[in-house]
């Protein structure tokens, strides 16, 4: 049993690497069939299992990575720890698997999340400071609609990392026009690619609709511009704004990121 287990893991490795993930699902399959009829002292096999499981659920569009919360609930310790390569941490094996049933929660059901409960109460435990799981953290408090929590999260979070999708995030659960306008100033500015500036600078050009058409512009047609160069479809209402802006004069590359500096730093002064 012990071979076949390992045999179906080379199978699964060779139809991903063929992108037949037809036969890699039939494999991963068998390969849970087996497991408990062999002996598997040091979860190697398990490991194997949540491994192939993490490749696929990154091909296959609703894959249910939830079935596999019971292999992940053995890992070691040592599972946990990160990998240091090349300057930078290698999020652990136990982080990964957490990072990936913990996204998208806001289009999660209940069902969903009471499954991979147990397990990210068991990451929280053993990394009950790491960025990733306090940001998972705060967007399953949003999903269970208890959002000043959330709110004082993600503010604790932007104390020690500023990284444009947590002022985004923030973004979104305020109700505050002035505190908007400003953490999204800070989201585009601390996102490295125009591409994923485009929806911040989308969500800005909203706000500026009225107020300010001409830096309204500016945004919506930078939002357009990113989405057309990465050949992603253009949202209808990026196209309804850009359509209702397009008399005005957008101003200039310079002039917007010196009132996003004036924003950020002096709060908001809408000219």
């Amino acid at each position: 049993m012990e071979k076949e287990f390992w045999n179906l893991n080379d199978a699964f490795k060779d139809a991903l690497r063929l992108k037949d993930t037809l036969t890699a699902r039939r494999c991963l399959y068998r390969m849970t069939q087996i497991y408990p009829l062999i002996t598997d002292n040091d979860i190697a096999a398990n490991k194997a299992i949540l491994h192939d499981a993490l490749a696929l659920d990154k091909v296959i569009p609703a894959f249910n990575l939830a079935y596999f919360v019971p292999y992940a609930m053995r890992l070691a310790d040592s599972d946990w720890e990160g990998e240091r390569r090349e300057g930078r941490i290698i999020p652990s094996l136990g982080q990964r698997i957490t990072n990936r049933l913990m996204g998208n929660l806001a289009n999660r059901n209940d069902r969903y999340i009471k499954a991979v409960m147990p397990f990210f109460r068991k990451a929280l435990q053993i990394n009950p400071s790491n960025k990733d799981n306090l940001r998972h953290l705060a967007q399953l408090y949003v999903r269970v609609k208890l959002k000043s929590q959330a709110i004082n999260i993600y503010r604790r979070l932007l104390e020690r990392y500023h990284d444009g999708y947590l002022y985004g995030e923030l973004a979104a659960l305020t109700n505050d026009e002035m505190e908007k306008t400003r953490l999204l100033c800070l989201a585009i500015l601390n996102t490295p690619r125009e591409i994923f500036r485009a929806g911040y600078r989308h969500r800005l050009a909203e706000l500026l609709l009225l107020s300010n058409p001409t830096r309204a512009a500016y945004e919506i047609r930078k939002s357009l511009a990113a989405r057309t160069k990465a050949k992603q479809p253009i949202p209808a209402d990026v196209d309804r704004i850009d359509r209702i802006l397009k008399e005005y004069q957008a101003v200039t590359d310079a002039e917007e990121e010196s009132w996003y500096r004036r924003v950020i730093g002096q709060g908001l002064r809408r000219e």
